[in-house]
């Protein structure tokens, strides 16, 4: 297909021009002609009226633009982060489970994943409240965006869709999770954390509570949120708990579930700190046959005993050691009485000891120094106790000393088989398992310092997110916000995985913001042709997008 000029002459001698639009085809005796598909007109005319509008306009589809053809720009918003976002979440098929969900939905006439991207969007490139959003929106331009925009009361109503159908949509991300990596989910590594609201105004069934606070604001009320996280650090299950709910208290329940929704896995062992663990819910994963590896605190008497065997045992503090006790542990399966071997794993570590002995000895100077500071106050000497005993208490010491009052001062006196109690476990930490000897106590300590990775990037994402401020007061939006929060993480966890297995060392922070340097530009040309064009996209993007697995931005993803 092609333009072409048709001259004839007139009597007068006048050459007259004129346009068409041609193509070629092959008659039936296969000779090559020509057809008019369109007549243009006179040269002239078609030059003055309509030679730039076309070319504009075929550049347009192309993306392109000629310089000087251009009569004004608009503005320039970011897109490179928000697309490789959407494409991120349409191959964990996010966006597609909520289409099939909507067509059930009959009430739902918006644009429900226009409005699910942005609120999704909003939360890992600028975390702010839903109004705010709005005028987020104006600086970006996000992908796909049907045109009848983004709508406040629909933005809500797209959060109540979200909680609705929570544990489907989920699942969805979950499986494509597994799929895409082919993780087998040999381990589920379980983290708790807590977020605060600036209001104390409750009622009877609020979810917000007073607990304990991770972020140091006991005053105020909050939630308690538990991330399930596969071996490399992606998470693939939530949960929102009244934040007085103890850490303890809600392993039951999440083993369950886990299950549940993946006991298509042989075995799924769970791995999570000893905040998690106490006697009853260790009968319960053995009661129902769930493989275990978790955190033992060193206070307990069989640590302080397994430890002083492991000091025993080894030969120095300058080198790594791991030890090993099997222990005969007691339970009961519907009252009936049984009996196991549990695997003790000390693991050795000489810098950690150095470090523990350095931080032991600043606290007994620093005590020293307390001691002396209370004692020279002019207050009762009763009041001298009690400030004593309340700094001990607060710096975790309370079992260092004994404390006495002669006369108008605290008489000091160390608790010797504590405090070597204490320096015992100085380099070491503990954990315990019913796993089988197909693991030896190099592996079971390995998977347990996977938990530590995986709890460092709980805590990243945590921040990076910014949780709170959380701007909801209903239980449901509260769980919605949070809900949010975790489609982020998981998208966010699947750029930083494939960075790392590319070989690029760039968090997903610094990914994403090289990404926003692409740029979607509003422009008008002298012909009245409206359009959009994509700045440049360096080298160093390009490789960007093909580590995290998106194509390259073209105007046909707008």
């Amino acid at each position: 297909m092609f333009l072409r000029k048709v001259e004839s002459k007139r009597k007068s001698g006048y050459t007259h021009t004129t346009v068409q639009l041609v193509e070629s085809y092959r008659n039936e005796e296969g000779k090559s002609r020509t057809r008019i598909l369109y007549h243009f007109g006179p040269l002239d005319k078609f030059l003055q009226a309509d030679a730039d509008k076309l070319v504009d306009s075929v550049l347009k589809m192309k993306g392109e633009v000629f310089l000087d053809h251009l009569e004004k720009f608009g503005s320039a918003k970011n897109f490179g982060d928000l697309f490789t976002i959407f494409r991120i979440l349409k191959e964990l098929k996010f966006f597609q489970e909520i289409e099939k969900i909507k067509e059930s939905e009959t009430r739902i006439e918006f644009d429900l994943v226009g409005h699910i991207n942005a609120l999704i969007s909003n939360r890992i490139n600028d975390p702010s409240s839903k109004l705010k959003l709005l005028s987020w929106l104006e600086l970006v331009y996000l992908p796909e965006l049907k045109s009848s925009g983004i709508n406040y009361n629909n933005l809500l109503r797209s959060m109540d869709f979200l909680i609705k159908h929570k544990k489907r949509l989920e699942d969805r991300l979950a499986e494509s999770v597994l799929s895409i990596f082919d993780l087998s989910l040999r381990m589920c590594f379980y983290d708790m954390t807590s977020s605060y609201f600036e209001t104390n105004n409750l009622s009877d069934s609020d979810i917000r509570c007073y607990g304990y606070s991770r972020d140091n604001r006991s005053d105020r009320v909050q939630v308690t949120i538990g991330v399930v996280m596969t071996e490399e650090g992606i998470p693939i299950a939530h949960y929102v708990f009244p934040g007085n709910t103890a850490d303890v208290s809600t392993l039951q329940e999440v083993v369950k579930d886990i299950k549940d929704r993946f006991g298509d896995f042989r075995e799924v062992s769970i791995v999570t700190d000893k905040g998690m663990t106490s006697d009853k819910n260790i009968d319960y994963l053995l009661s129902g046959d769930h493989s275990f590896i978790v955190g033992e605190s060193k206070t307990k008497k069989i640590s302080r005993e397994i430890l002083s065997e492991a000091n025993t045992e080894q030969e120095d503090k300058e080198s790594g050691f791991t030890y090993e006790k099997v222990v005969p542990y007691k339970y009961e399966v519907d009252g009936i009485k049984r009996l196991c071997n549990l695997r003790y794993v000390c693991s050795f570590n000489p810098e950690t000891y150095r470090l523990n002995a350095e931080k032991f000895k600043v606290k007994l100077a620093d005590y020293e120094e307390k001691l002396s500071e209370i004692n020279a106050k002019d207050i009762d000497s009763a009041d001298k106790y009690s400030q004593l005993k309340s700094w001990l208490k607060s710096h975790g010491m309370v079992k260092w000393f004994d404390l006495s009052i002669q006369g108008d001062v605290v008489i000091s006196k160390s608790n010797d088989s504590v405090l070597s109690s204490v320096q015992a476990g100085f380099g070491w930490f503990l954990i315990k398992s019913n796993l089988s000897w197909e693991w030896n106590k190099e592996e079971l300590v390995s998977g347990y310092k996977t938990l530590w990775k995986v709890e460092h990037g709980f805590r990243e994402l945590k921040h990076s997110f910014d949780i709170r401020p959380m701007y909801h007061w209903t239980e449901r939006r509260i769980r919605a916000h949070v809900f949010l929060c975790f489609i982020g993480m998981v998208a966010t966890s699947v750029i930083e995985k494939r960075l790392k297995d590319s070989g690029i060392d760039m968090s997903w922070e610094k990914c994403l913001y090289e990404m926003r340097k692409i740029k979607v530009i509003d422009y008008r040309t002298k012909s009245g042709i409206y359009g959009h064009a994509i700045n440049e996209i360096s080298k160093q993007q390009e490789k960007l997008f093909r580590a995290v697995g998106c194509p390259k931005p073209k105007l046909g993803h707008l």
